[in-house]
């Protein structure tokens, strides 16, 4: 009798430490789960940055073997484009 006493003590103890090490691992899921959440509209933000600026390369250079005039307003109409 006295060792099922321990023995339940002790799954009790176990039970405790269980339950915050699960608590502390869902926190931290939910923390890396929120970073993933930001790296991906950052990612969508560069991708959607680096598909202006081909565009813009693309039109400039459909004007790049055309007049000067041609040329000058291909050139005008570049831009930089940001994330």
């Amino acid at each position: 009798m006295h060792d099922n006493k321990w023995a339940v003590v002790g799954l009790i103890i176990m039970s405790l430490l269980f339950w915050k090490d699960h608590k502390e691992l869902n926190n931290e899921i939910n923390g890396l789960s929120d970073q993933v959440v930001n790296l991906e509209y950052e990612r969508n933000s560069y991708e959607s940055a680096l598909d202006q600026a081909n565009l813009n390369i693309e039109d400039a250079q459909s004007y790049a073997w055309s007049s000067y005039d041609d040329m000058g307003y291909a050139l005008d109409n570049l831009e930089t484009v940001n994330p």
